[in-house]
C-alpha cells in the first residue's frame, strides 16, 4: 500500500446531476441500453462478506421517476444522454 495514496481529482468524478445512457451486458451476450437515467446510488443485497461482488448493485432512475437496480459488473459503457457512444472522439 503506498505511503502517500493519490487523492482523486474531484473533476474526474462522474456528474451525478446529469442523465446518461447506460449500456449493460446481459448473460446471453445481448446489450441493453437504459436511456436518460440518473445514477442514484450504490447498494448491496445479501452480502456475505466484503469480497462478495455479486451483491453490488447500482440504483438508476428513469425519466418518470421510477427506480431500478442493475449489477455493477454488467455495465459496459455509459455516456451523456443523447450523445452517440464515442461521438466525442470522431472530431479529434
Amino acid at each position: 500500500m503506498p505511503e502517500n495514496p493519490e487523492i482523486p481529482d474531484p473533476g474526474s468524478s462522474v456528474d451525478l446531476t446529469k442523465r446518461y445512457d447506460v449500456y449493460c451486458s446481459r448473460p446471453n451476450q445481448q446489450t441493453v441500453v437504459y436511456r436518460n437515467v440518473l445514477f442514484k446510488g450504490a447498494r448491496q443485497l445479501f452480502s456475505t462478506n466484503k469480497f462478495d461482488v455479486l451483491s453490488h448493485f447500482l440504483e438508476l432512475e428513469l425519466p418518470d421517476g421510477q427506480s431500478f437496480f442493475i449489477t455493477r459488473h454488467g455495465i459496459t459503457a455509459f455516456c451523456e444522454h443523447g450523445k452517440k457512444l464515442g461521438e466525442e472522439f470522431r472530431d479529434g
